[in-house]
């Protein structure tokens, strides 16, 4: 975990293991059911959708995984996602006191 960051006050509040476990869990079962699938060359699994929420992945071009956790019904989270990965191209991985694998602590990716 790199970055995390809490949108809406009502949400639940989940500590850095639990984030880290709902990320390994989706990614785990996202990679079985590609596996599984009889179409070969099919795509990993990008949304899992809950009663109460929707968990979004978004895998970038650089091998990073980004997820978003958002209420039913939300929409536009993919383009969310990849709108995030580019403030993240453009304002962390350009920053040269970053250094990859570590959290991200950037004033201007967080002002985004």
């Amino acid at each position: 975990l790199i970055y995390q960051r809490n949108f809406s006050t009502s949400a639940a509040k989940l500590r850095d293991n639990d984030q880290l476990m709902v990320a390994s869990t989706f990614n785990s079962i996202a990679l079985i059911l590609k596996e599984l699938s009889p179409v070969a060359g099919s795509k990993p699994m990008s949304v899992l959708e809950a009663n109460g929420f929707v968990l979004t992945a978004f895998d970038t071009p650089t091998g990073l995984k980004f997820f978003l956790l958002a209420e039913p019904g939300t929409q536009g989270l993919e383009v969310l996602l990849r709108a995030i990965y580019g403030l993240y191209a453009d304002y962390v991985l350009k920053n040269p006191f970053y250094e990859l694998d570590m959290p991200v602590h950037c004033d201007k990716f967080d002002d985004k």
